[in-house]
């Protein structure tokens, strides 16, 4: 009895080739998958930035001179000025030597403040550079 020999499906080089292309495949998925993740953590931690802002509004405080309201004529409306307090934490330095406020918001969370834009923040005005949210990390049992 003879068995018929029955040609293999793919020979080595189809086989080969064929492995070749699903590795490149896999990785060009897997990467893509992976810079998609990291831009969408980026998307929601600039938006929890954006809620999250590190100054802390005093209450508002107007006076009112008595001499203003003796005059016969309306008096023209007080100028409300906001008081901003930040909560220094500490003072650094970044690695070109440029002096960092570490300042606490009101939840508590830590941010990265330049030093030449504490004073304009306490003013009222937008800080020429965006504060960094500081990264704590905790030991975990493995570690």
């Amino acid at each position: 009895m003879s068995q018929s020999k029955k040609k293999p499906f793919l020979n080595r080089k189809e086989t080969q080739s064929l492995l070749t292309t699903l590795k490149v495949a896999t990785t060009a998925g897997a990467l893509s998958l992976t810079l998609g993740g990291w831009g969408l953590l980026a998307q929601l931690e600039s938006a929890q930035a954006a809620v999250n802002q590190p100054v802390e509004i005093a209450a508002v405080s107007t006076s009112v001179s008595a001499e203003a309201t003796a005059r016969p004529t309306p008096p023209p409306p007080p100028t409300q000025r906001t008081t901003i307090r930040l909560d220094v934490v500490q003072w650094v330095q970044d690695v070109q030597g440029r002096s960092v406020a570490v300042v606490r918001d009101k939840r508590g969370a830590l941010w990265y403040v330049m030093g030449s834009d504490v004073p304009r923040l306490e003013q009222g005005q937008s800080p020429l550079v965006q504060p960094q949210l500081v990264r704590t990390t905790t030991r975990t049992r493995g570690s």
